[in-house]
């Protein structure tokens, strides 16, 4: 598996991005299979163009360990042209289902946020970045 992979209990630890990531997110949400919902923004330190997926990745980790993988994303591509230090914003949505074997809703509790943004320039490799950690209270 790649190093920015995310595999369900895996330990997690946000390794540096080309792309920097912040994001806006509730700080508490119900258990459930609702998604929680919130905004995510990239700013690229140099101006770059490509395409990018209209949402973040997002995951959730609990004691170090991702415990809730990113949702599958079947949607194209979105073209994006970054002036140096332009920001641009995509949503992102994570659901609070355990990737463990049998999954089932997060028991309440605290648990940490994170985003992958995945950028295909036209000119090179992708470039993936993380955001986070936002904290969530699972209630």
């Amino acid at each position: 598996m790649a190093a920015t992979g995310l595999a369900c209990g895996q330990p997690w630890r946000s390794p540096p991005g080309a792309l920097a990531v912040t994001g806006r997110f509730p700080a508490s949400a119900p258990a459930g299979r609702q998604p929680v919902t919130g905004a995510v923004e990239v700013t690229s330190p140099t101006a770059i163009r490509g395409v990018v997926a209209p949402g973040a990745d997002m995951f959730v980790v609990q004691g170090g360990r991702i415990v809730a993988t990113p949702m599958a994303q079947d949607a194209i591509g979105v073209r994006w042209e970054l002036a140096k230090g332009e920001a641009r914003g995509i949503p992102g949505q994570a659901v609070l289902v355990s990737c463990a074997a049998g999954g089932g809703p997060l028991p309440p509790g605290s648990y940490q946020l994170y985003a992958r943004v995945v950028f295909t320039p036209d000119d090179g490799a992708a470039l993936i970045s993380f955001g986070g950690p936002w904290p969530l209270e699972v209630r």
